[in-house]
């Protein structure tokens, strides 16, 4: 999933996949608010929810910021699988998908970017 944050307006969903990917306003925001309540800065966060877990990496906020500010990409993952297991490749994810932002063309490396996270 991919969501931005628009001031008065909360969280945006940018993209999910796979397509039939079902993710409410409230866990965009639950997500989204890890990051912010931590710091301004790049980095990653992870949340457990009732049924799944979520790993996340915010582009940050300011001088520091990847590609593109107030970003979110983030793994919905199964309750018993382990967040950390997947920080090498949602690193290289986000990179992927971050440097995309603007032009949208990161919806087309999607299902590419899915595959190869379902090698891990």
């Amino acid at each position: 999933m991919n969501n931005s944050f628009k001031l008065g307006i909360g969280p945006i969903n940018e993209g999910f996949y796979p397509d039939n990917l079902k993710i409410t306003n409230n866990l965009l925001t639950q997500v989204y608010s890890s990051h912010r309540y931590q710091s301004l800065k790049p980095g990653f966060a992870s949340i457990s929810l009732k049924n799944n877990k979520v790993v996340s990496f915010f582009s940050g906020v300011g001088d520091e910021h990847i590609s593109v500010e107030n970003h979110v990409v983030a793994l919905l993952l199964r309750r018993d699988e382990k967040p950390q297991k997947y920080r090498e490749i949602l690193k290289k994810i986000a990179a992927s998908i971050l440097d995309r932002i603007e032009n949208g063309e990161f919806r087309d490396v999607l299902p590419d970017l899915y595959n190869e996270l379902a090698k891990v």
